[in-house]
């Protein structure tokens, strides 16, 4: 079948699929049940070369099965942001990059020469996210990284579901319940990365569900060296930072330290007490 036929027919299963589930709803017994069999019809059509998915706008491949954890609408209000600001050929480091949502977008705004470092230890996630990176050909413009940011170099216990995107160190997200196992992975230092690589981003996207102000810690000689030079995008869980030793006063303390300021991308009122995605705007800087 020729790519055209192929591409036709995977657009015609695609739009009558979401047909069905809009009449049917997506969690009626039937499309549960049919769910599977459309998956693979789509990954048979695409000749296991990905299926078109659009998340914010851009279209990407992606695997047909983990259509479901790279939403159309996926955090708007930051890709936006990113796309405003990440500028070509500049260095965007990843961290918590779960199956690739991020890396797919910031391989996009860098387009053409920029590159992505994608920090993921949970191995079912790795192996998704090395997957899209194949599918969009990125293979040269993203490193995946194995290991988990924090304040230390060494080994932690590491909570995972499956691929599940609230997997996290510390302890369980209460939300997975009794889905959760448990296994080490490496940790290290975004300093001590940057030292051994001689790498340096322009750009640190981070989601590591309550980990982040550990993370930030570790990666205190590397803010203060780039300063305003660097952009820091983080998705701040204070409801869950005692797990990870974090209090607001410790975090308040660090952005005292490096001179930033947390701004709301997510309208939350208080960033330092509401979950949400902020941008460490450096103070240094006019709002």
């Amino acid at each position: 079948m020729a790519l055209d036929a192929r591409q036709g027919w995977i657009s015609g299963i695609q739009t009558l699929a979401r047909a069905t589930s809009g009449l049917l709803g997506r969690d009626s017994w039937l499309v549960r049940s049919m769910r599977p069999v459309y998956e693979q019809a789509l990954e048979l059509l695409s000749l296991h070369r990905g299926v078109p998915w659009r998340i914010n706008g851009v279209v990407y491949r992606v695997d047909p099965h983990r259509r479901h954890m790279l939403a159309n609408e996926y955090d708007r209000p930051v890709a936006e942001f990113l796309a405003r600001h990440v500028a070509p050929s500049q260095v965007c480091f990843n961290v918590g990059a779960n199956v690739g949502v991020y890396v797919l977008q910031l391989s996009h705004f860098a387009r053409p020469t920029g590159r992505v470092v994608a920090f993921e230890p949970n191995p079912a996630a790795l192996a998704i996210l090395r997957r899209h990176v194949a599918l969009n050909g990125l293979e040269t413009s993203v490193t995946v990284v194995p290991e988990a940011l924090s304040d230390e170099n060494g080994t932690a216990t590491f909570y995972a579901a499956g691929a599940d995107g609230m997997s996290r160190l510390g302890e369980a997200n209460v939300l997975l319940g009794s889905r959760a196992t448990e296994f080490q992975v490496k940790t290290t230092t975004l300093d001590s990365y940057v030292e051994r690589t001689g790498l340096e981003p322009d750009w640190l996207v981070m989601d590591i569900e309550g980990f982040e102000i550990r993370a930030l810690l570790g990666a205190r000689e590397l803010l203060r060296r780039r300063g305003n030079r660097i952009g820091v995008v983080v998705e701040l869980h204070p409801s869950v930072w005692p797990s990870a030793r974090t209090t607001r006063e410790l975090a308040e303390g660090l952005f005292a330290e490096l001179d930033v300021s947390p701004v709301p991308l997510t309208c939350q009122t208080d960033p330092l007490a509401e979950h949400g995605m902020v941008y460490l705007h450096p103070r240094s800087l006019p709002a």
